[in-house]
């Protein structure tokens, strides 16, 4: 199918009503994806730069459409402000240079073509390097910021990585894989060509917390990755050369690389903004011209707090898998002088190549100027399947939004429900916290080993509302002791020295009573139905269960003394 691109464009910048269906060129680009990818990609090529080498379909080399086309127009591909020295520029050209020299270092070192890379760093220059550097060598990239050394333990055995990319300081995190560690010095000398990927090449394997369990490596082919970021680049955000996108608060290990790929392609620059700095003071958002901003409820309720104009913003987009506060979020367009800039509702999946749900990026009505409109991205072939799992088409206009084709694929997890000619997010298969499910199996192996605990288990809790936003509780069991006054404090604490913050609880109950186990494992399901009844609550309160939770407590302590087996508590 023919594909005006120019016009294409025009009718992104303009907007379109929801209420009129996704326009014509868009159901088509579901239809025809790889027509689609080669008419962005020859409207991509551009003047003043050389000619991409990626050939959508064939052939991908990213360390040449990400940097090397934009060495010579002497801009910042990335953009950093930090506390006591301020702003932080690094340009194509510097970044083209240490990946260069880096991939030299590494090559000497066995990378090679097909190598699993383990990248542990957080946002900054280091990860960029260590990145192009793993895709100029044709490796495997993953993801991985620094966490808690149990939940990086986890997240090393099931990637099995043949190479890892870190700092010194950061050791004691890969305890045990000490040995795959690569030196980079900076004194390799850049030289030969860059590496060309196959369309189905893993050119990364990420750990998206989209997937449950959220440490099981998906792989992101070759094609994905690059027909992503030129359509985010060209579509999405409306990237052009020079022009900035910052996403503060965005969860790494879900947005990127997809957000780096789509900004790199079209040589624009990435800017990174620390929450913790900004809550300190959010002026460095407002410094630089900004085509597009990403916010989330905690940035949008710390710039209500500060008062902050946003007269810098030519675009900002939010997630519509976080909570649904649309008064909150009319306030702050009110407020920071947004009425009139475009807004959109994207969802991003960097394991499927960057964005897989959009709406208009064009100016709404105040009344529905937060919405939950979206629509499956341009340019990817899509279905709705039925929710009963069974893998067959869903038979209503309600169904879970996959991407096809889906094989070798986790399943699709959003609800998206059809109204006509509009498409509405509507929640999530299963629940789970702002789209990411929550790891309740590693948080309670953490728990394992506290004193005052004799068992945990995780509840998941509907508040309801459009976007079925949940709550996860941890039930902390404590036997025949009460707990100590500061054990929710120790819980966190521990939660948060092995695992990290991500992995906290939404609320804590304690109960001094015994959970029921199967073969020695804490019964999750009677502890639900315990909870969700109210039993929990009563038997705490009783005193003939607390006299009985007394005895057993006597009856564990005395088999534990003896040697002899503990017995398993019964209901």
């Amino acid at each position: 199918m023919p594909f005006d691109v120019k016009d294409i464009l025009r009718q992104l910048e303009a907007g379109f009503a929801p209420e009129s269906g996704a326009p014509k060129w868009w159901q088509e680009s579901w239809e025809d994806p790889d027509g689609f990818a080669v008419a962005l990609a020859e409207a991509h090529a551009g003047r003043g730069v050389p000619p991409p080498k990626s050939r959508p379909g064939q052939q991908y080399d990213f360390f040449h459409d990400l940097i090397v086309r934009h060495v010579a127009l002497e801009r910042p591909a990335f953009r950093t402000h930090v506390r006591i020295q301020g702003w932080q520029a690094l340009a194509y050209r510097t970044l083209h240079d240490l990946a260069a020299r880096r991939a030299s270092e590494w090559a000497d070192q066995g990378v090679e073509p097909g190598a699993k890379v383990c990248l542990v760093h957080g946002v900054g220059q280091e990860l960029l390097v260590s990145l192009l550097a793993t895709l100029k060598l044709g490796g495997c990239f993953t993801l991985l910021p620094p966490m808690g050394p149990r939940a990086m333990a986890t997240r090393l055995e099931a990637l099995t990585p043949d190479f890892i990319a870190a700092e010194p300081h950061q050791l004691p995190l890969l305890k045990g894989h000490e040995q795959l560690l690569l030196k980079s010095q900076g004194r390799g000398a850049p030289g030969f060509t860059s590496h060309t990927y196959k369309p189905t090449d893993v050119v990364g394997l990420l750990f998206s917390p989209l997937v449950d369990p959220p440490h099981t490596p998906v792989p992101l082919t070759a094609e994905n990755a690059w027909k992503g970021a030129i359509g985010d680049g060209m579509l999405t955000f409306g990237l052009g050369q020079g022009d900035i996108l910052a996403a503060p608060d965005f969860p790494v290990l879900q947005h990127l690389p997809a957000l780096l790929f789509a900004t790199l392609l079209r040589g624009a620059t990435y800017l990174h903004l620390d929450m913790a700095d900004l809550a300190l003071n959010p002026a460095p958002l407002l410094e630089h011209p900004l085509r597009a901003l990403g916010v989330t409820p905690k940035l949008r309720d710390l710039l209500l707090r500060h008062r902050a104009s946003l007269r810098n913003v030519q675009h900002w987009f939010r997630n519509p898998e976080e909570p649904y506060d649309a008064q909150a979020w009319r306030t702050w367009v009110k407020q920071c002088g947004l009425q009139s800039v475009p807004s959109s509702n994207i969802l991003i999946d960097a394991s499927a190549g960057g964005a897989v749900l959009v709406s208009s990026r064009g100016v709404t009505e105040a009344p529905t100027d937060v919405h939950t409109d979206v629509f499956p991205v341009p340019g990817r072939a899509w279905t709705l399947k039925d929710p009963n799992e069974s893998g067959q088409g869903a038979p209503t206009d309600v169904g879970v939004f996959t991407l096809q084709p889906d094989k070798d694929r986790p399943p699709g997890h959003v609800l998206l429900a059809r109204i006509r000619q509009r498409y509405h997010y509507a929640g999530t298969q299963g629940f789970r916290h702002e789209g990411r499910p929550y790891s309740a199996k590693e948080v309670t192996a953490a728990l394992e080993g506290v004193p005052f605990l004799v068992g945990t288990s995780v509840v998941p809790v509907s508040t309801g509302g459009l976007a079925s936003h949940s709550r996860f509780i941890l039930l902390a069991f404590t036997g025949a002791t009460p707990a100590p006054p500061s054990s929710e404090q120790e819980i966190n604490r521990r939660v948060e020295m092995l695992l990290g913050g991500d992995f906290l609880p939404d609320r804590i109950e304690f109960f001094p009573l015994f959970p029921h186990r199967v073969k020695g494992a804490v019964d999750d399901a009677w502890c639900a139905s315990q909870f969700f009844t109210g039993a929990l609550h009563r038997k705490a309160k009783d005193p003939m269960f607390q006299a009985l939770t007394a005895l057993r407590g006597r009856l564990l302590a005395s088999a534990a003394a003896s040697g002899e087996d503990v017995p398993s508590p019964v209901r």
